[in-house]
């Protein structure tokens, strides 16, 4: 009678423990302050990252133009070079094409990847004069930052300079497409800034929930990230997704070689975000919920695996695809595997709804 006493006491106490730690999850959870995570990624991710993109896209103009006052080849390596700051730029706000940016087809406007490089020498070989009105019209995969890469990364730099000082089209188009890449550039800050359409704030307060609550859109950004590095950017030139032909030109940033470089900037936007060692991470709001870093420290783990997986490739990503198939192979592979953490394990526990990527209906 004694020992059947014991077993009860023991069963409720073991019930109490359980249910004290069930309602403690639980009010983690529902005190877990969303907003003041949404506002620190405002501020100090969005915000910033897109004020960076908007004044590397102006020094990008302005050295196109200083360029094109003194046709040389240092000048030109320093459109070069700018280029690439502005790309990698770029690739820290990609996580922020959600919501009214989305709805805008910023990404479209600003990177819009392959390029046309046919299209774009028949319009310089065969229009009288190249125009804002004509690059106005013009389809957007034969402008942006991909179109700009073409046409200084196209050739050795020495003959690149002669094509320009022999064109005056091609001085035309390289001018315009850089002045029309700072206007979208200032457009999709106006976006964002108080002075403009203040879309910080709304984003910021927003009382919505579901799929229209901001951090889901936050969460879908990131997840686009990861899910465009691995379709997008490795798999389909590798032949890894959905065909096992290779076509090493369709990997971004081609010309110029950066496109590693660019998928790992991509990376370190999203581990800022989730690890934020200076104030609120979604890695926290993770941890009020589960109360343990076990997940977490998987993300941290993936993550440091990507970043090994690319410094692992010894060339440019689109001379690899041949050369070292196995490295692409692994890289596509880690990207799956974090994109696996973001899509199942970390979507349960927050209660996210995956909603779609720009690899949708590709």
């Amino acid at each position: 009678m004694k020992l059947k006493k014991l077993k009860i006491t023991i069963l409720l106490f073991v019930i109490s423990v359980v249910s004290c730690n069930e309602d403690e999850s639980s009010e983690n959870t529902n005190n877990f302050d969303v907003r003041a995570l949404l506002e620190e990624v405002t501020i100090n991710n969005v915000i910033v990252s897109v004020n960076e993109f908007q004044d590397q896209s102006e020094s990008l103009s302005d050295a196109v133009e200083a360029y094109l006052g003194e046709m040389n080849e240092d000048n030109l390596l320093d459109v070069r070079n700018q280029w690439k700051s502005t790309a990698l730029t770029y690739a820290s706000i990609y996580a922020f094409n959600i919501g009214d940016v989305r709805d805008q087809f910023f990404h479209q406007s600003l990177y819009n990847w392959p390029t046309l490089p046919n299209t774009i020498e028949s319009f310089i070989a065969n229009n009288d004069e190249i125009n804002e009105s004509f690059i106005m019209s013009i389809s957007p995969q034969a402008k942006t930052l991909s179109g700009l890469e073409y046409l200084i990364y196209k050739d050795s730099l020495s003959t690149t300079n002669q094509e320009f000082l022999v064109s005056v089209n091609r001085q035309n188009y390289l001018r315009l497409i850089a002045l029309e890449l700072k206007t979208q550039a200032n457009r999709l800050l106006n976006v964002w800034q108080e002075s403009g359409d203040n879309y910080a704030n709304v984003f910021a307060n927003s009382q919505a929930t579901g799929i229209e609550g901001s951090f889901n859109k936050l969460y879908n950004g990131l997840f686009n990230v990861i899910d465009t590095g691995k379709v997008t950017k490795i798999g389909k030139p590798a032949g890894l997704e959905n065909s096992e032909n290779t076509n090493p030109e369709l990997t971004q940033a081609y010309f110029s070689n950066s496109s590693l470089d660019i998928l790992k900037a991509n990376i370190l936007s999203i581990e800022e975000i989730y690890f934020n060692p200076n104030g609120i991470g979604i890695s926290d709001y993770v941890f009020s919920v589960i109360r343990n870093d076990e997940l977490n420290n998987a993300i941290k783990n993936k993550i440091d695996e990507v970043y090994n997986s690319i410094n692992a490739i010894p060339g440019p990503l689109f001379q690899s695809i041949t050369e070292n198939p196995n490295e692409v192979a692994d890289l596509h592979k880690k990207l799956e595997e974090l994109g696996i953490l973001f899509s199942v394990d970390v979507r349960s526990v927050l209660s996210i709804i995956i909603t779609s990527t720009d690899n949708d209906g590709d």
